[in-house]
C-alpha cells in the first residue's frame, strides 16, 4: 500500500512539474513581442517644419508611435553622409535623434550601414575615408569606429540596447572586401565574416558594450534555403550573435506563407532570436509591377485599409513563432516637406501633409 502511494505521490509531482513548463509551441502575447520602426528621418523632417496629426490632433511624430504601441526606435549611421536629402545620418545627428526618442522612452537600435550613403544588397559603398586601404587596415578601421560611435553615444547617455553589423547583408558588405559572391566565382565568406568580426569586437570592447545585442540582418524573409545558408556560414565562420533579422516586402521577399516557411526552419535550425527588421506596404494606391527583380504577390490591396490589413496580420502570423521577438516597420514618418529632397514613397503610415493613417493602429 505504501508503495502505491508514493507511486501515486511521483505521479502527482511529475504532472505538476509538466504543467508549469511553458509550451514552447504556444503563440506568444504582445507582452512578450516589440513593435518599433526606423525612425531615421524624424528630426530632419520635423526641423523642416513637418508636421503631424492624428484624430485631428497636431503632435509630435515620436509620442504618437508611442501611443500605439511601438517602443523601439531604429535608427540607422552613415560614417560619413553628404546631408542631402535623406542621407543625413551622420554620427551628431544620430546622437541628437536618439536623444529625442530616449526622451519619450524608446529602447535604441543602431543600424550601421559602414557606408557614407544606403547599403543593401544592391550596393554596399565602402566610406570614402577607407578607400583603398589593405583588408587588415580596413578591418581594423571597422572595429575603431565602431566603438567610437558607441563610446560617443554611451557619453551622451544614448547607449544603444541593440546594433546591427551591416545592412541588408546577404551579399556581403564593404565591397569589394567583403562582397559575398564575387566576380571570379568565389564565394567570400571569410572576407564578409572577417570584417563581420571587427564590427562586434567594435561594440564588445566598449564600455557596457557586453550587454548591447548584435544582429545580423538579411533581405531574405522569403527565402528559406538562401536564409539557412547564410546564417550557417555565419556561425560556421565564428561570428558570435544574438539576433538573426530579416527584411520582408512581399513584392521582393515572397508571399505569408513563403515567410513562414523561412521562420519554421530558423526557428528549427537555430538558437537565435528572431526580427523582421525591415517591412513596409503601400497606401497610395501604387503598387510596383512584377518584373525581373519584383515578384507577382500583392496580398491586399495599395490602399490605407489593405496597409493596415497587412499589418495585422503580419503581426498575427509573427507571434505564431516564439523566438520571433519583434517587428520594425521601415520609414512610416515620411511625409512631404517641400524642397527637403526626402521622397514620399507611399509606404508611410501618415499621408503627404501628415495626417496620420489606419495603419498606425494595427500593432497598439
Amino acid at each position: 500500500m505504501k508503495q502505491i502511494l508514493l507511486i501515486i505521490l511521483a505521479f502527482v509531482l511529475l504532472t505538476s512539474f509538466n504543467g508549469c513548463k511553458k509550451n514552447t509551441e504556444e503563440p506568444h502575447s504582445d507582452e512578450e513581442f516589440a513593435y518599433g520602426a526606423d525612425l531615421s528621418l524624424v528630426k530632419k523632417l520635423e526641423d523642416l517644419g513637418a508636421v503631424y496629426t492624428i484624430n485631428g490632433k497636431q503632435k509630435k511624430v515620436l509620442p504618437i508611435f508611442k501611443e500605439n504601441g511601438y517602443t523601439w526606435a531604429r535608427l540607422r549611421i552613415f560614417h560619413t553622409p553628404n546631408n542631402e536629402g535623406p542621407v543625413c545620418n551622420s554620427l551628431e545627428y544620430t546622437v541628437a535623434l536618439a536623444k529625442m526618442a530616449k526622451a519619450e522612452g524608446f529602447k535604441i537600435f543602431l543600424d550601421f550601414h559602414y557606408s557614407d550613403t544606403w547599403a543593401d544588397p544592391g550596393k554596399q559603398f565602402v566610406p570614402a575615408a577607407w578607400d583603398n586601404l589593405n583588408f587588415n587596415v580596413l578591418a581594423d578601421s571597422v572595429k575603431i569606429y565602431t566603438k567610437k560611435v558607441l563610446e560617443t553615444m554611451n557619453k551622451a547617455d544614448v547607449m544603444p540596447e541593440m546594433v546591427q553589423i551591416g545592412n541588408e547583408i546577404n551579399n556581403g558588405m564593404l565591397w569589394p572586401y567583403g562582397k559575398l559572391y564575387t566576380d571570379n566565382g568565389i564565394t567570400n565568406w571569410k572576407g564578409l565574416t572577417d570584417l563581420i568580426k571587427a564590427g562586434i569586437a567594435g561594440v564588445k570592447e566598449t564600455n557596457g558594450g557586453s550587454s548591447i545585442k548584435i544582429m545580423i540582418h538579411a533581405a531574405t524573409g522569403g527565402n528559406l534555403e538562401e536564409s539557412k545558408t547564410f546564417y550557417s556560414k555565419m556561425i560556421e565562420n565564428g561570428v558570435q550573435f544574438d539576433v538573426i533579422g530579416l527584411s520582408y516586402y512581399p513584392w521582393w521577399h515572397g508571399t505569408f506563407d513563403q515567410l513562414e516557411s523561412n521562420l519554421a526552419s530558423i526557428s528549427k535550425n537555430f538558437s537565435q532570436e528572431i526580427s523582421l527588421v525591415e517591412t513596409a506596404y503601400y497606401s497610395n494606391g501604387y503598387y510596383p509591377e512584377s518584373g525581373e527583380w519584383v515578384l507577382d504577390v500583392k496580398p491586399y490591396s495599395p490602399t490605407k485599409q489593405g496597409q493596415y490589413d497587412f499589418m495585422v496580420e503580419l503581426a498575427t502570423r509573427l507571434k505564431k513563432y516564439p523566438k520571433v521577438k519583434s517587428v520594425f516597420y521601415w520609414e512610416p514618418e515620411t511625409v512631404v516637406v517641400p524642397n527637403s529632397q526626402i521622397f514620399y514613397l507611399g509606404r508611410s503610415l501618415f499621408d503627404e501633409q501628415g495626417n496620420a493613417y489606419k495603419g498606425i493602429l494595427a500593432w497598439n
